[in-house]
């Protein structure tokens, strides 16, 4: 479109036609290799080139160990031939669950603060076998008045002692009181995982941050909003989500958030699982998406907590990150497919 295009506009169209010449020019910028600059000064990827990606490549590395013991990360990067407004919606709203492969058996969005039935399709099953180990241990904080392998405060044991109250009906309120807190006061405000106030949703989430300083620098704007941060910015759009998925061969609950912060350049997100029922404390994925010809080119950065054992001297995270670098790669897959088979 030649300028000859905006005489005669109002104000209005004139607006609204210099932010698409302003967009237009930004997408052919970073077409030349801009977002892969900017990526290569921030991030621990070998060289990426733009074509392979196009052609279906994911460039992926497993980051340093860092001081934080409980923590691992890994970076990836690949391209979607569909534009950055239907790559950010998918990642904001995308369900995993028809997707066996994913292991995730139930997926349900809500907003913040959660309605009095966001909940309710939660039932646990004796007779599906994956909900037998989370019952079987439910029943055993009733029974041995101890939390054992569960993320339980003594005030959230202390429900499930609770005989009117079935294990499914317990987990919903226990769900429900920490999505509550994430909505009043951030991430601080979530409840420890143990009585032991030291590891919480707010120690996890910084820990796993000091692993990457650059990188969360970068993705400032997002790592900073509302509500993972009581008194952050608000959000372009935010996602609040639980799930039922296979973790270790049986069930565990999870409660996540996702949220994005968008502009004409690109799109910054973050989905953040701040409270698992076990086995581990904290995923978190943060995307950074820019507009190329073609397609959206997608920086992840994915982040792990979980109770390593001090003593192997990093092997179990070494083992832990191989097994996560192949499950970021088959997950990506089955997105960047399920995606781009909708154009």
């Amino acid at each position: 479109m030649g300028f000859s295009a905006f005489k005669k506009t109002s104000p209005r169209s004139l607006g609204q036609a210099l932010c698409w010449l302003l967009a237009a020019a930004a997408t052919g910028a970073l077409a030349h290799g801009g977002p892969l600059d900017e990526m290569r000064a921030l991030s621990k990827l070998p060289p990426v080139d733009l074509a392979a990606l196009k052609r279906g490549e994911i460039v992926s590395v497993r980051g340093p160990m860092g001081n934080f013991s409980r923590g691992i990360y890994l970076e990836s990067c690949y391209f979607i031939h569909a534009s950055i407004n239907i790559v950010g919606t998918a990642l904001l709203h995308w369900n995993p669950a028809p997707h066996k492969s994913l292991e995730v058996r139930l997926y349900r969005e809500f907003s913040l603060p959660a309605a009095a039935d966001a909940f309710k399709t939660l039932q646990l099953n004796p007779a599906i076998s994956d909900d037998r180990w989370l019952l079987g241990h439910t029943a055993e904080v009733f029974q041995a008045y101890q939390t054992g392998d569960l993320h339980l405060t003594e005030e959230e044991a202390a429900l499930l002692r609770k005989k009117p109250m079935t294990p499914s009906v317990t987990w919903q309120e226990i769900l429900r009181r920490r999505s509550d807190a994430l909505a009043r006061g951030g991430l601080s405000a979530v409840a420890p995982y143990a009585s032991n106030e030291l590891i919480s949703p707010g120690s996890e989430f910084h820990g796993l941050l000091t692993l990457a300083p650059k990188i969360a620098r970068h993705f400032r704007p997002i790592l900073g909003a509302h509500p993972l941060v009581a008194n952050g910015r608000l959000a372009s759009e935010v996602v609040a989500y639980w799930e039922t998925a296979r973790v270790r061969n049986h069930t565990t609950l999870q409660l996540g958030l996702v949220a994005a912060h968008k502009s004409l350049e690109s799109w910054q997100l973050i989905d953040c699982i701040y409270y698992p029922s076990d086995t581990y404390f904290m995923a978190l994925d943060l995307y950074q998406l820019w507009p190329v010809e073609g397609g959206t080119v997608v920086w992840r950065v994915s982040f792990v907590s979980a109770p390593f054992r001090s003593y192997l001297g990093g092997l179990d995270r070494f083992v832990a990150s191989k097994q996560m670098m192949q499950e970021t790669l088959d997950t990506i897959g089955v997105f960047r497919a399920d995606i781009e088979k909708r154009r």
